[in-house]
């Protein structure tokens, strides 16, 4: 199970106002809409919410160096059991992820815990950042293990790592049903979209409209080949906060659980 990575209780203060969006009423989320999308992500994301706990500097470095040996030893592991192809993509992947979970630990600090500039790795906000971006790293090294194991082309519970979370149905029709929903950066620009799509083999497309007025939202998913399924969003703006974005590469870590199922 990925770790969410999000203090539940620094949100649920949050939602009491405008979270990143400056959208007309009519294209934004409903209060309670956000409300629900974003305790799915914190429900189906797990139960290891470090984030959301209070701790002291030594603890939360402590938390985070856990976190970092455990990291280490599933890469090893990867490492030995995923093709060298992919294993290089893996790698790729690992430079670009320190790049973000640095950046992102410093945006925590700051925002999470009022750190001046130069001084966040002094603040618990810091590590306990690492801690939960390195347990959602762990996640994404697990399901690269996973990509041959799963029955279906499509269906499963998918994670991108950076705050992403997608959960596809197949139906009996032989189109898919699907829900995205997103929890970007240190100020948590939320996002939701769900519908049904058909497919092509290896591409799916979802199209719909606002309204007369508005430009028609597509979103265009595409399985990479590798065990990756790509995102790919155009005119997604009415349908999540300034800083969201449903766009990304994500990896399968799940077979739909029933909860899962009741949740989309």
């Amino acid at each position: 199970m990925a770790s969410a990575g999000i203090d539940c209780r620094l949100i649920l203060w949050r939602m009491r106002k405008p979270l990143g969006t400056s959208r007309p009423t009519h294209h934004s989320f409903s209060m309670s809409r956000r409300f629900v999308s974003l305790l799915l992500i914190l429900l189906s994301l797990g139960p290891n919410l470090i984030f959301g706990q209070d701790l002291s500097l030594a603890e939360a470095k402590q938390a985070f160096a856990k976190a970092d040996a455990k990291l280490k030893s599933v890469y090893e592991e990867a490492k030995e059991i995923v093709p060298g192809y992919r294993f290089a993509k893996i790698q790729k992947g690992q430079r670009d992820w320190i790049a973000y979970r640095d950046h992102r630990a410093a945006g925590a600090a700051q925002f999470d815990g009022a750190a001046t500039s130069g001084k966040e790795t002094a603040n618990p906000e810091y590590w306990k950042a690492m801690a939960y971006l390195t347990d959602t790293r762990i996640e994404i090294l697990n399901a690269w293990m996973k990509v041959d194991t799963f029955a279906k082309t499509w269906e499963g519970t998918w994670i991108d790592g950076y705050g992403g979370i997608l959960r596809i149905a197949d139906n009996p029709d032989g189109t898919l049903a699907f829900t995205c929903t997103v929890v970007r950066g240190p100020t948590y620009h939320l996002g939701n979209i769900n519908g049904t799509v058909t497919t092509n083999q290896t591409t799916a497309r979802f199209t719909t409209r606002v309204d007369n007025d508005t430009p028609e939202t597509w979103l265009t998913f595409l399985l990479e080949g590798d065990g990756r399924l790509r995102v790919i969003g155009e005119n997604t703006q009415f349908f999540h906060g300034a800083r969201a974005y449903f766009d990304g590469s994500y990896l399968r870590v799940r077979e739909l659980t029933a909860e899962d199922r009741a949740e989309m």
